[in-house]
């Protein structure tokens, strides 16, 4: 079991005896393989992050019992997608073990027990049919990590592992009017948000800024997209900003939007080869005019001339939102951003939200996504999902615990926010506070400082040992 198959022979003709598993050539189209393989839904497919308004919040879109066709390459990543990998009910699993060939490789579900696994020539898949799916799981990060060179951090500079502070839920709960968050971070925000830090007597750590830092070149939030420099009326002297960070005795950290970009953005004007495929053709507010950055463009020196810019001013942390796009285009986006930010300096941490093993080699660390609160749906789901994703899809890789309290401002209460707190003790990973617990109640002020320093004063484990 837990074998990596190629072709019809070796492995593939060992399994073909089994009663579960049956192999058929299927020259063709796909000048390739079929597996098939009886399994038990609901199936879990971690790659699959897609959900409609009745998902929103829980965990439903990840666990599939209807029948589906899916590319996990060429799949839209909504929100966090894993690896290209499947595990049934009762433990058979499943896994993609090389991007050769990708587009011809899918997973397909008959919705009742067959899986069907498509594989081009050239396309290997790993499967092990021992009713372990952990055990499984594991062998198969094992054998990618050899395949992908990717070693296991075991040494990496100490502030990627402190407790880190940002900006984005406090902006949100600050403000008053509708997308008044953007506008709203400047100087004086950032200066009395380390004020309350240091009030709480919280342990210090990274302070990351996050959306609505930037110029809008048009007026419109989207041209922000691609406008990589700081608003000069929020932040007269960005430089002075990040040694107010310093001072105070934090490391600072910016969110930046890397994947989307915008006709009247400061990047697009200045080469517009960087304009790739519409976002969604203006279907709503937040799409409107967005373009996805051309994969096939020079990455890596857009990427370079934005990180050394921020890095020149004190910038040693990088929040990248990878903005959904198809998992195919993202993983050559991720790898020159990250080779980009390396080349300027090996310590700054990059952290992303695709845990996916194709993406690890070019990681630092993975954050687990932050969910909304929201009692509708099953938001305890969600976040216990997000979590494993992340831990068992980037191994050898550091986990942020995004965030305590979650996303939507006007759900958190007091028990969710305690709730949400308790997910988060003796997981491996850093914390993240975003809305400061003030507004909430002074209990959580006072657990989460408790947390906090539990963290800092413990192991400080960051890094995933799902291998």
């Amino acid at each position: 079991m837990g074998a990596a198959l190629a072709g019809v022979s070796g492995p593939l003709a060992l399994h073909a005896a089994s009663s579960h598993f049956e192999v058929s050539n299927k020259k063709g189209k796909n000048e390739g393989e079929q597996i098939k393989i009886k399994v038990t839904k609901p199936l879990f497919c971690p790659y699959h992050s897609i959900g409609d308004g009745a998902q929103k919040g829980g965990d439903a879109y990840y666990f599939q019992s209807d029948a589906f066709s899916h590319n996990p390459f060429t799949i839209p990543a909504s929100g966090m997608s894993g690896s290209p990998v499947i595990r049934d009910a009762a433990g058979k699993f499943v896994g993609f073990m090389t991007t050769f060939g990708y587009e011809d490789s899918t997973f397909s579900f008959d919705g009742k027990e067959t899986l069907t696994i498509y594989v081009p020539d050239g396309q290997e898949v790993f499967v092990d049919e021992g009713g372990d799916g952990e055990k499984a799981w594991k062998t198969y990060n094992i054998k990618m990590m050899e395949r992908l060179n990717i070693e296991p951090y075991k040494v990496y500079p100490h502030f990627w592992a402190d407790v880190e502070y940002c900006t984005w839920v406090e902006q949100k709960i600050q403000s008053n009017v509708p997308k008044g968050h953007f506008n709203i971070l400047n100087h004086d925000f950032v200066a009395k948000y380390l004020d309350k830090i240091v009030e709480y007597g919280y342990p210090k750590g990274k302070m990351t800024l996050d959306h609505g830092w930037g110029q809008f070149p048009d007026g419109s939030l989207n041209s922000g997209y691609g406008s990589w420099s700081p608003d000069p009326k929020k932040f007269p002297d960005f430089h002075k900003t990040m040694d107010l960070i310093n001072e105070k005795g934090f490391t600072p950290g910016l969110w930046i939007g890397f994947p989307k970009i915008h006709a009247a953005s400061t990047a697009a004007q200045n080469n517009p080869n960087l304009l790739g495929a519409f976002r969604a053709e203006g279907k709503t507010e937040y799409d409107k005019g967005v373009r996805w950055l051309n994969p096939k463009s020079d990455i890596f020196e857009y990427a370079s001339e934005t990180i050394y810019r921020f890095h020149q001013m004190g910038v040693r942390k990088f929040k990248i939102d990878m903005s959904y796009n198809t998992k195919s285009d993202m993983l050559h986006i991720h790898k020159e951003l990250y080779k980009a930010a390396k080349g300027i300096d090996e310590t700054i941490e990059m952290e992303f939200h695709v845990p996916d093993i194709f993406f690890t080699k070019f990681t630092d660390v993975t954050r687990t996504n932050d969910v909304w609160l929201n009692d509708k749906y099953d938001w305890p789901a969600r976040v216990k999902t997000h979590y494993e994703i992340s831990y068992k899809s980037s191994p050898g890789r550091g986990i942020n615990l995004d965030h305590i309290g979650g996303n939507a401002e006007k759900d958190i209460t007091e028990e969710k926010y305690l709730q949400h707190l308790e997910m988060f003790k003796s997981k491996i990973g850093y914390p993240l506070v975003s809305v400061l617990p003030h507004h909430i109640s002074q209990k959580c002020v006072d657990e989460t400082g408790d947390y906090l320093w539990d963290y800092e004063k413990g192991s400080r484990n960051i890094i995933s040992d799902f291998y």
